[in-house]
């Protein structure tokens, strides 16, 4: 849904402007020379369609609806995501189509410049916004701790461009209650309503609210902004049935070309590997014992796994809490940590199936049948291959580690959920990137 008709105008207008300023600071970046005209207008009339398709692409990336606007944090992610989509197609295009140009610099440069340009423009034109006081009236629809999340979160916070004027507690509501306090916040000028379409007190009134709705008051479900704003699912609330029924619909290619980065890359990794694990190794075995462990871990649709990693304890526990208490991380292996040495052998896991780059980690079996009890939803991080990292990984610093700990798992597995249902490669270029960070600052879990 469209918001205010101008103001799409103007950021229509603006983007186009923006990716034709991106393409000109590309050719002076190219040459470090101010572009000729003639020069540009060679490059400008190949770039045209390129222009155009990333115009489509914003807008079915969400770019210029009204969902979008509050939500700083996704901007950035959305950017960069439609623009290498734009940016792969045009790569191809420009390979294809007979061309007196091709422009592979140009397109990294223009990927780049368009990127960072786009979002300080996206971003100011929020930051403009939130100063002239311009934060939409709305109101929350809904019950339990992480409605309550939301609701404190936007409130105590004035970078959101919505602000709730109230929240509804649908908890012990009679028959009409919601329907009545929805139309009073219409009557005090409330155009949007974030609303829990799972809460069952909801659910019986959705016939009589959905008259509203032709009235031009903007819905918005609850469960998608808590996704945007803390960037994990909110567990009590996920709709499990509706997530199952979209996976094979929306990332059966994204999963083949996901393999074949997968091991594209491992053969890659493994030139580097193989030298840093065979001396590693030697030292392992100088210290005593054998220097590779095989781990067990769940992998995909819940089959067991035996991770290839360098030893860095005393002997592999497998997550025993009696044979943990007994095992310690040895001088060696705790610099193999450090340095993330001893996850290289799990390249052969990247390449036989087992595992992928990106993905949830993969827990123990022992501790996951306590979780698959305790935690909701748990099995589904299940449905898709585990990874070296993940988005619970460059997120949650405080995920569990040995004993079962199900408080935390919760709200690892919120994010682990998040990942499942949006998974990208915008999503996976963000999480490779700050996994990077977190390696080279020894930090991340």
């Amino acid at each position: 849904m469209a918001f205010d008709r101008r103001e799409t105008a103007f950021l229509l207008i603006g983007d186009f402007l923006i990716l034709v300023a991106s393409l000109w600071i590309a050719l002076f970046l190219r040459n470090l020379a101010v572009p000729s005209f003639s020069y540009f207008e060679a490059n400008f009339v190949p770039f045209l369609p390129i222009f155009l398709l990333s115009l489509v692409v914003f807008y079915i990336a969400g770019l210029y609806e009204k969902q979008t606007r509050p939500i700083r944090r996704v901007m950035g992610t959305r950017i960069a995501g439609a623009q290498i989509a734009t940016v792969a197609i045009a790569a191809i295009l420009f390979f294809i189509l007979p061309l007196s140009i091709a422009p592979k610099t140009i397109l990294g440069l223009y990927l780049v410049v368009s990127v960072i340009a786009e979002s300080v423009w996206r971003f100011y034109r929020m930051n403009r916004e939130v100063k002239e006081g311009r934060r939409e009236a709305a109101i929350l629809v809904g019950s339990g701790s992480a409605v309550r999340e939301l609701f404190d979160e936007v409130q105590g916070n004035d970078w959101y461009r919505i602000q709730f004027l109230s929240h509804v507690e649908t908890k012990g509501l009679v028959e009409g209650g919601v329907f009545a306090a929805v139309a009073s916040g219409i009557k005090e000028g409330v155009r949007i309503v974030v609303i829990d379409t799972s809460d069952p007190v909801v659910a019986r009134e959705m016939s009589k609210l959905s008259g509203l709705v032709t009235d031009g008051t903007l819905f918005l479900e609850f469960a998608t902004q808590y996704e945007e704003i803390f960037d994990r699912v909110p567990l009590d609330h996920l709709d499990a049935s509706a997530l199952l029924e979209s996976l094979p619909k929306h990332h059966a290619v994204y999963d083949l070309l996901k393999r074949i980065f997968d091991i594209t890359l491992t053969i890659i990794g493994a030139i580097i590997a193989i030298p840093l694990v065979g001396v590693a190794a030697l030292l392992l075995s100088f210290e005593g014992g054998i220097p590779f462990i095989f781990p067990e871990r769940i992998g995909k649709n819940g089959r067991i796994i035996r991770l290839f990693k360098l030893r860095t304890m005393l002997f592999n526990d497998n997550g025993d809490p009696e044979l943990q208490k007994k095992n310690r991380v040895t001088a060696l292996g705790r610099m193999l940590r450090k340095t993330r040495i001893d996850e290289l052998p799990q390249l052969w896991n990247i390449f036989v199936g087992d595992l992928s780059f990106i993905g949830p980690r993969p827990e123990f079996p022992k501790i996951a049948e306590v979780y698959e009890r305790e935690v909701p939803q748990y099995r589904m991080r299940h449905l898709i291959t585990p990874g070296l990292s993940g988005w619970a990984q460059i997120h949650d610093y405080d995920a569990p580690r040995g004993a079962a700990d199900v408080v935390r798992t919760k709200r690892k597995v919120s994010y682990d959920l998040y990942y499942l249902k949006h998974r990208s490669f915008g999503l996976d270029l963000a999480i490779a990137l700050k996994t990077v960070r977190a390696l080279l600052s020894f930090s991340g879990t």
